[in-house]
């Protein structure tokens, strides 16, 4: 092994693979057990995400998450340099709405956006960027069980934050989740938890649509023969989900005493369920296909995200000295059959 292999083993930025713990447990006269003991005052990554609907957390996702978070501080030191400067958190974050809509507000205007100006999606990548968030986008298909869409991981000792998020999430939410995991790297670790949820999801609206532009739709969608048609058109104007208008309009209905849409009925929410396999994916949208080949599925994420994920896993099977398949499926939550397949590619193509 290397230096720098053994290095990043007694720092903990890397584990052994199983053949090298067995040697080192006979040479050492060890058990693999002890060493594998986790240091108790090393601090734990902080998972945020929520399900598909919103529902609660099954342990087994739990699990999932926290796996790949563990395997994301793996790979710190192969894309992040030694930085001076910590990422721009807010300050004493609180759920509170005038707290929200001022965060969101001096988010946008730190890219130079009016109060009723859409926020495109490179913008928000761009917002990422400028916060160091690691975006790793992944291939999840729709019978995924765990974090469908997103998630985002702090790690504590490197204060670095990843953002995982899937490319089959439907596209007129994608926008929605970006904000939505922005929100979460904002605050993490100081909201986590229902609070870190609901910040985020306040935060992403207010983002998208903020109470400007929502006063100005409610009020057209109000004077309009036609609501639901008015609405939709805002929310391809903005390029964001019918519901985040909704239920935007209708927040500031309740705040100014105003009268409200009526567009959030049983019947509206059967019709939109209904339609959702018809939106889509994201991978649709970027790719132009909903069957992604690998090569186009690397080289376009990284371009378009700029993610430094792929050129960090490489990496990191050169230093451990071959393929790793296990290591990339836990650490991008995919199936064993994808990831060896990913291994496999990078191998061929990141050869160092």
């Amino acid at each position: 092994m290397s230096k720098e292999a053994v290095s990043n083993w007694l720092s903990g930025e890397s584990v052994p693979r199983p053949r090298k713990l067995r040697a080192l447990s006979e040479a050492l006269e060890i058990d693999v057990e002890a060493l594998l003991k986790a240091d108790v005052d090393a601090p734990e990554p902080v998972v945020a995400y929520r399900t598909k609907k919103n529902r609660p957390a099954t342990d087994r996702a739990l699990e999932a998450a926290r796996e790949s978070a563990v395997h994301l501080r793996e790979l710190v030191s192969f894309f992040q340099e030694n930085s001076l400067f910590a990422p721009p958190v807010l300050q004493d974050p609180r759920l509170d709405d005038d707290y929200v809509n001022h965060a969101a507000m001096q988010t946008r205007q730190r890219i130079g956006l009016t109060e009723r100006a859409p926020l495109t999606r490179d913008q928000l990548i761009e917002l990422h960027k400028a916060f160091g968030s690691v975006l790793v986008p992944v291939l999840w298909g729709d019978d995924k069980s765990g974090h469908e869409n997103a998630l985002s991981v702090y790690l504590p000792q490197t204060k670095t934050s990843c953002v995982v998020f899937s490319l089959n999430a439907r596209v007129d939410d994608f926008n929605y989740w970006l904000a939505h995991e922005l929100g979460h790297c904002y605050t993490l670790p100081a909201l986590s938890g229902d609070d870190g949820e609901a910040f985020a999801e306040r935060f992403a609206q207010e983002l998208l649509f903020p109470h400007a532009a929502a006063a100005y739709a409610l009020e057209e969608i109000a004077a309009s023969d036609d609501p639901m048609a008015r609405a939709l058109f805002f929310a391809e104007a903005h390029d964001i989900s019918i519901v985040t208008v909704i239920r935007q309009i209708d927040r500031v209905a309740k705040s100014t005493g105003l009268k409200l849409s009526g567009l959030d009925t049983p019947q509206f929410w059967d019709e939109w369920n209904s339609n959702r396999v018809n939106v889509p994916t994201v991978a649709h949208s970027l790719f132009g296909t909903a069957n992604v080949s690998l090569e186009i599925y690397v080289k376009e994420s990284e371009r378009i995200f700029g993610t430094p994920i792929f050129q960090a896993i490489a990496r990191w099977q050169d230093q451990e000295g071959g393929r790793s398949p296990s290591f990339i499926a836990s650490t991008l939550n995919t199936t064993l059959d994808d990831a060896t397949a990913l291994s496999h590619y990078l191998v061929k193509h990141y050869a160092h």
